[in-house]
């Protein structure tokens, strides 16, 4: 779970500055308040997904018995293999 977090938090980061570099590339200038507004409103669709995901990867986790721990195990066995 901290991975996903630590995930979202960083791809929040990252939508804020490169909004605030395109806010500089443009003829008129944006407003610094909603350029940050606006970067957080793009990223909350990235954390529902990824929540969304993580939610069924520990429901399938469920069902077949496994802890959350044997899942990344798995997925990044996966992972390797491909």
């Amino acid at each position: 779970m901290l991975e996903l977090i630590n995930f979202i938090a960083f791809s929040i980061g990252f939508n804020l500055l490169f909004f605030m570099y395109a806010a500089t590339k443009m003829e008129n200038k944006l407003n610094p308040f909603i350029t940050t507004l606006l970067s957080f409103f793009f990223s909350i669709p990235l954390s529902i997904l990824l929540a969304g995901v993580y939610t069924i990867m520990l429901i399938y986790a469920v069902v077949i018995g496994a802890d959350e721990e044997a899942m990344w195990a798995y997925l990044e066995e996966r992972e390797i293999i491909e």
